[in-house]
């Protein structure tokens, strides 16, 4: 669920901040959104659409990796370990997933790449959010 979060709201990605530099205030704000998702898609298909989701399927793994080793803990308990486990594993998947989205989704090698076609465009990137 957490990882399709990722796929159906593209806006929740971090994207390049620009500096109001003479470039941007000739262009205006709507130009240059629309420059940023050229250098965006540029990206995509030159280093590739899976580096901007790679943190988030990291964070996912491994979240489901802890929780499922904590429902089991909990199941051996409690005396259901394989329901436990299973509970366990899919809620840290998808927790760890949403926490790799929200924390970073993209590697620097993509935004390297973004950040040098805006410049190329005339702009001054300042960070990613």
């Amino acid at each position: 669920m957490a990882i399709s979060l990722i796929l159906v709201c593209p806006a929740c990605a971090k994207k390049p901040e620009l500096y109001p530099n003479e470039h941007y205030k000739k262009v205006g704000k709507v130009k240059a959104s629309e420059d940023i998702e050229y250098c965006l898609k540029l990206a995509d298909d030159s280093v590739g659409k899976e580096s901007r989701g790679k943190n988030a399927a990291k964070s996912g793994a491994k979240g489901g990796l802890i929780g499922g080793a904590v429902g089991l803990g909990v199941g051996l308990i409690t005396g259901s370990p394989g329901s436990s486990a299973l509970a366990g594993l899919a809620g840290g998947a998808a927790g760890g997933a949403a926490s790799g989205a929200v924390k970073d989704n993209t590697d620097s090698v993509y935004m390297n790449f973004v950040n040098r076609c805006l410049r190329e465009k005339g702009y001054e990137p300042i960070g990613w959010r």
